[in-house]
This record gives C-alpha cells, structure tokens and sequence, in this order.
C-alpha cells in the first residue's frame, strides 16, 4: 500500500504528463521483472519445511547465485531496450538501477520463501515494511528536491537490497541449517521456471500493464494514456496487491488444510466475488471525479471504464486466490497455463483495430476470464482424480 501512495503522489508531484508516463514505465518495467522472481519465492515457500540444524547441499545458495549472474545480463539488455521509451533517464543509469532493483528483489524473495515455508513471520513483516517505508522515504524526497530521472529511478530500486540486508542481519541464525527442500536440485528448477513463467504472466497482468499501454498504444496522446494509466493503478492495487502477496501466505497455509481445502477455497473465492461486485458498482458512481481530483483536473476516464477497470482487478483477483490451491495440489502446469493464456489473451485484445477504450474494456476483461477458466478448470480436473482416487 505503500507503493500505492507513492503512485497516487506521482502525478501530483511530478510537473508533465511525459514524466508521468515515464516514471510509470520504469516502475511498471521493474515490478514486472520483480513479478516474474516472485514465482521463485512461491516454490521455495512450498519447498521449505523445517529440519533439525545440519550441514546440507548449498542447493539453493548455488541456484541463486546463478540467478543473480542471468539477471544482471537481462538488466543490461532491458536497459538498453528501453533507454528509447525512457529518454529521460541515461542509459547507464537506466541499466545501474535495474541491476541493482533486480538481484536486489531475488534476494527478496528467496529470503521471503524460506521465511514463509519455515513460517519465521517476524521476518517476512520485517522484509516487507522495510522495503516499502525505505523506498517512500527515498522516492517522495526524490520528488519533493526535484532530482533527475536518472537518481529517482535508483531510489526506486535500492530498497530492496536495503531491506534484504537488515532482515538476513536478523533472522541469520534462524534460516541457516535450519530447512530442507522436498525436492532435489533438477524439480526445484523445473518447478520454479513454471511459477516464474506465471508469475511474469500475472506481473504483465498487473504492473506491466503501464508498459503494454505504451507499446501498443503509440498514438493515444500522452494526456489520455496517463488517465488510464492512473485509473488501472489507483483502482487495481487495493484489489490485487494485497491478494499477490499474500499467495506465499496462502500456500504456506493450505498445504496443510487437507480435506478442507476445496471448502476454504470456496469461502475465500466467495468473499472476494461479491467484495469485487460491490466495488465496481461503486467505481462507476466515484471513479471519474476521483481521477480528477488524485490529477488536480487534469485526467479524466469515463463512468464505464472505471466500472471496468475494477471488475478486471477482481477477476485477476480471483486468480490469485486460486492459484496457491493449484500449486498446494502440485498442478503446477494449470497454474502456469491461466496466467501465462490470461496474459497472451489481453495482449492480443489490445492488438484488435478498435477504438482506444473499446479495446482496452475487452482486454482488461477478457485476459482474466480466459485465465481464471483454465485455473478452474485444473482444480475440477484435480478434484474429480482424487475423487476416483478416493473409491478404487
């Protein structure tokens, strides 16, 4: 929710509408890297169980260091890419902060696994404050003195190196000996490519979106692009962001519900549905006169965009509350599958030669319909084959 405020403060706070969409790019850029990591910390959290203190394989330590070693060329190849969307920003500078906002957030997330799978919550409340109130503090300053481009995109990544270090300085002697894996080193990897490839999916999804806007989109002028912009995050983030993290929460939870699993999943799927119904119906009566007065006049969207807007953060919501079922069960590939086809579907909308908000209404709703199909669709699959399971 920090972050949130941090984007509700940027349009105020930064002097053109180019700024705007430029600094939304380059977070939007850095949150869908990060997105794709977090499939790392899903599979660690159901990995992870406690064991008694022991020398083991540095498996995990090694897999991580590889990571970190692929992750750096991609924030060269990523900064380069983008230093002609974000001219603004220099190019080593665009490629510095990457690099550092990127091994930064995979040890992040690899520390939070562990810490979920061992439920160390101290840790993970501890990881996930530090992060958020050291990047508020950073990037409002940055505003508030009117730095550069170049040191306000580093002071959106720093945190997460920050905070990874103050919480292993804490809960070191915790983690270390203290946890195995269920799997060996070749189903860890095969595993964590799969969540990874989903996480991407759902970060394309959620923080891309900025992004996709721009690509396919280059014509809309620069005013109405950062409206939509600002209403898809204004309106997304309550919804989804608490809901994505607290998947790892979830799975660390129902791995061990059992026969009660379906029914918590059918209650928690109830709850947001009708949270979700109510709030879209809201957004129609409050979303364009919040857009304008978060942009002091200067955006606006219609009633039925908003209305939309919202509804598309509740399926994707959804999602996210039916995914750590999936992955609980071991149906890796449903889970990747709706997210990676909800992904691929609204990019394809975007594509269809429409009007602007004609095209971006079917994407928004369509991409997460199709996933959540496939997702429900793989958790009747499981049930009925535990089912005949259960009778042979």
């Amino acid at each position: 929710m920090v972050g949130y405020a941090i984007q509700l403060l940027a349009p105020r706070m930064l002097p053109t509408a180019d700024s705007y969409v430029a600094f939304s790019v380059y977070w939007a850029t850095l949150y869908l890297c990060g997105s794709a990591l977090t499939g790392i910390q899903q599979e660690v959290t159901r990995a992870a169980h406690p064991a008694e203190p022991a020398h083991r394989p540095p498996a995990l330590r090694n897999a991580t260091v590889v990571f970190a070693g692929i992750l750096a060329v991609a924030a060269v190849v990523i900064g380069i890419v983008f230093s002609s969307q974000l001219t603004t920003v220099p190019m080593l500078s665009l490629v510095g902060s990457l690099t550092i906002g990127l091994i930064g957030y995979l040890f992040m997330v690899v520390l939070s696994g562990v810490m979920y799978g061992l439920q160390v919550w101290r840790g993970v409340a501890m990881i996930t404050i530090v992060d958020a109130l050291v990047r508020a503090v950073l990037v409002v300053t940055g505003f508030a003195l009117h730095l550069s481009p170049g040191w306000i995109v580093l002071l959106v990544s720093a945190p997460f190196i920050i905070a990874f270090g103050a919480t292993w300085l804490t809960v070191r002697r915790r983690i270390v000996g203290r946890f195995q894996l269920d799997v060996g080193y070749q189903d860890l990897a095969f595993n964590t490519l799969r969540t990874m490839g989903a996480a991407a999916a759902t970060g394309l999804l959620v923080s891309g979106l900025p992004v996709l806007l721009k690509v396919t989109s280059p014509a809309v002028p620069a005013p109405e692009l950062a409206a939509h912009v600002l209403a898809i995050t204004i309106t997304r983030a309550p919804i989804v962001i608490p809901l994505l993290a607290l998947q790892s929460y979830m799975i660390s939870v129902l791995r061990h519900a059992g026969d009660t699993l379906l029914r918590r999943l059918a209650i928690l799927v109830a709850v947001a549905a009708a949270v979700v119904g109510v709030l879209s119906l809201v957004a129609l009566w409050i979303g364009p006169p919040l857009i304008a007065a978060i942009s002091d006049g200067r955006y606006t969207i219609t009633a039925g965009m908003a209305g939309a807007i919202v509804a598309s953060a509740g399926l994707v919501g959804l999602m996210s509350v039916a995914g750590p079922a999936l992955l609980v069960r071991s149906h890796h590939g449903f889970y990747a599958a709706g997210w990676i086809i909800a992904a691929i579907v609204t990019v394809l909308l975007l594509l269809l030669p429409l009007p602007f908000d004609q095209r971006l209404t079917t994407a928004l709703l369509g991409g997460p319909l199709a996933g959540l199909a496939v997702q429900t669709y793989g958790l009747l699959t499981r049930v009925r084959a535990d089912t005949r399971g259960a009778q042979s």
